[in-house]
C-alpha cells in the first residue's frame, strides 16, 4: 500500500501521538480533507482511559455532521481482517454520544458530547458518521457490525429523524484509495457513455462545458453502480446541503468571487473531467452519440 510508506515517514506526527493514534488521525484527516492531522487530533482525539469507546469525535459545523471513530492498529499486517468486536464498540460509543450521563464522562470528552447534543437538538446536524479506522483489509464481518451499530443509532435517534447515519470502514484499501485520489478528487475512471447529444457548449478562461439532457434512469443507474464516489469532486463546497439558504449563499459567493466562472458553477448536474483535450466523441452511426473518455475521469456532482 503506497499510503503506508508516506504515513510512516510522518515522523513528527508519530512522535507526537504514537504510531497507532497517528495512523488513525492521518487516515481521518485524509477522509475529512483536513491538511493538518495533528491539529485535528487536538480537537477530537480522546483515546485513553474513560473514552467510552470513542477514540475520536468531531463536530464539523460547516458540513453539518458529527464524525466519531474507533481505531485499531496492527503491527502484524499479514492478518486478513481487523477484529470485528472493535467495530461493535461503536454501539457503546453511540449510546454515550446520544444519552450517556454527562456527569460520568471525563474531560475533554464530556464537553464535546454536550456540544454535539446541542447541535443535534437545534437541527444543526444533518449526518452522523461512524468510522472504524484500521490498517488491515476490509471485511464482511466488520461491515456487518458497522451496519448493526448504524441501525441501533438510527433507532435511538427516533423515527422520522432527518439525520442520516453513515457507517464507514476505513481499512487499508480505502485509505490507499483516499491517498491516491486526494489530488484529482475524481474517483470514477471508467468509460461512461452518455445517452444524449450536446445541445450547446460554453467556454471560460480555464474550462469548456457542454449541455446535455439525460434521463433520470441513467443517473440512477450510475449512482447504483458507483455510489458516493460520484460526488467526490464536490468543487462548489455548498453542494449536498439541503438548506436552501446555504445553496443560495453558495451561488452568491460564486458570483462575487469568480464571476467569469459563474455559469460552470451553477448549471445543474455537472460531469467534471480532469485536465485534457476535449473529451466528447461523436458516433453518428449510433443512438448514443457522446462518450466520456476514461483517461479524463467522470464525476456527477448534482
Amino acid at each position: 500500500m503506497a499510503y503506508k510508506q508516506v504515513f510512516l515517514s510522518s515522523t513528527p506526527l508519530i512522535k507526537a501521538l504514537g504510531e497507532a493514534n497517528a495512523h488513525m488521525m492521518w487516515a481521518i484527516a485524509l477522509y475529512l480533507e483536513e491538511p493538518d492531522p495533528e491539529a485535528l487530533a487536538s480537537e477530537g482525539l480522546t483515546d485513553g482511559k474513560g473514552d467510552r469507546k470513542i477514540d475520536f469525535i468531531y463536530l464539523d459545523r460547516d458540513a453539518k455532521r458529527i464524525v466519531f471513530a474507533q481505531g485499531y492498529y496492527a503491527k502484524n499486517t499479514t492478518k486478513n481482517a481487523a477484529p470485528a468486536n472493535k467495530a461493535s464498540d461503536l454501539n457503546t460509543a453511540a449510546a454515550w454520544l446520544l444519552s450517556g450521563d454527562i456527569a460520568l464522562i471525563p474531560k475533554p470528552l464530556g464537553p464535546i458530547i454536550e456540544e454535539c447534543r446541542t447541535a443535534l437538538a437545534e437541527g444543526e446536524v444533518e449526518s452522523i458518521e461512524l468510522l472504524y479506522v484500521h490498517n488491515l483489509p476490509e471485511s464482511v464481518n466488520v461491515n456487518r457490525e458497522l451496519q448493526t451499530a448504524a441501525a441501533h443509532m438510527r433507532k435511538a435517534l427516533g423515527d422520522g429523524t432527518p439525520v442520516r447515519v453513515i457507517p464507514r470502514e476505513l481499512g487499508s484499501s480505502t485509505i490507499d484509495h483516499l491517498f491516491a485520489t486526494q489530488d484529482s478528487h475524481i474517483e470514477v475512471k471508467d468509460e461512461i457513455t452518455c445517452p444524449s447529444k450536446a445541445f450547446f457548449s460554453e467556454e471560460g478562461p480555464k474550462w469548456e462545458a457542454s449541455v446535455l439532457s439525460v434521463p433520470g434512469t441513467w443517473l440512477h443507474t450510475l449512482f447504483t453502480q458507483y455510489g458516493d464516489a460520484l460526488f467526490s469532486a464536490n468543487y462548489r463546497g455548498f453542494l449536498g446541503i439541503t438548506k436552501r439558504r446555504r445553496i443560495n449563499t453558495g451561488i452568491r459567493q460564486s458570483a462575487e468571487a469568480k464571476p467569469s466562472d459563474f455559469w460552470v458553477f451553477n448549471n445543474g448536474i455537472t460531469l467534471l473531467r480532469e485536465e485534457g483535450d476535449q473529451g466528447w466523441e461523436d458516433y453518428p452511426d449510433r443512438d448514443i452519440c457522446y462518450q466520456w473518455r476514461p483517461d479524463y475521469g467522470f464525476d456527477w456532482l448534482r
